[in-house]
């Protein structure tokens, strides 16, 4: 199962609601995975997201875009994600 069809949500009237980005594990950077996410998501739950699909179990994920850690209380279009960013999974607590 693809990390696209766990996460992708469709945007019917084209208004741009939807995101999608290629987010990078420490793990497997070779292998990147892209996601469709809703730009009015959570960050945290972005995160979340995102590391199941990479098969991470439990610690804090968060996403970073280049150096900056995300504010994972930010929704994603407010923290400045925009479609065709890339971003790195990190863990605040050192796990992933």
């Amino acid at each position: 199962m693809s990390s696209t069809e766990q996460t992708t949500q469709t945007d019917p009237d084209g208004k741009g609601e939807i995101l999608t980005v290629e987010v990078f594990a420490p793990r497997d950077p070779e292998h990147p995975k892209t996601f469709e996410w809703d730009k009015h998501l959570l960050v945290s739950t972005a995160a979340a997201e995102a590391a199941a699909a990479f098969g991470y179990v439990g610690g804090a994920p968060a996403l970073s875009k280049g150096k900056e850690t995300l504010d994972p209380a930010l929704q994603l279009h407010q923290a400045g994600v925009k479609s065709g960013d890339t971003l790195d999974l990190l863990d605040n607590g050192g796990g992933v």
